[in-house]
This record gives structure tokens, sequence and C-alpha cells, in this order.
């Protein structure tokens, strides 16, 4: 997949967003120890801010709530990802639970 990045004339990153929402879902559901099988959708959404800073919002769809996923392994994951790809930390990665 190929992802456009470009750092704009201030130096702040310009990326498609659409294309690093699809890429942590996809790292998600590809490289997660957690059980997936109890997930019904996964929902990424991303905001970058001018001064490099990236929130992430993973919004997740459970067929049954007495099982939840292992967040921490879910953080560790994106992390890794979004180091690899931007050569950025995100500021913050977020998991919610939706009915």
């Amino acid at each position: 997949m190929y992802i456009s990045i470009e750092r704009n004339n201030r130096g702040a990153l310009e990326i498609e967003i659409n294309a690093l929402n699809k890429l942590i879902q996809n790292t998600i559901l590809m490289r997660s120890n957690s059980d997936l099988e109890n997930v019904k959708d996964i929902e990424v959404l991303t905001d970058l801010y001018h001064d490099n800073l990236l929130y992430v919002l993973i919004k997740i769809s459970l067929k049954d709530f007495n099982q939840m996923l292992d967040e921490s392994q879910i953080n560790k994951t994106v992390e890794e990802i979004i180091v690899k790809t931007l050569s950025i930390k995100p500021k913050n990665i977020a998991v919610a639970y939706k009915k």
C-alpha cells in the first residue's frame, strides 16, 4: 500500500488520513494476539495536528461485552506500526468499545 506523506512549507506532515486509518485497522486485525472472534467491527479515527501531534482513537464493536480485548497489546502494535511508517510517536492511543 502506498501512503502519500509530505511536509508542507512549515515542516508539518501532510498524509492521507484514510490510508493511515486503513493501515492501523488492518494491522490490528492481522497482528493482534487478542481473541478477534468476539469483534464485530473496528473503526479507526486519527487526527494529525500541525505540530506533528498524532492522536488515534480505535472504536471496537463487540458481540459479547463479557470478553474484552487486550488493550495494551493493541496499543503496542499500533504504536509500532505508526513509528515504522511515519517516524513519529503518537501522542495518544485510545481504545473505546461501542454497542
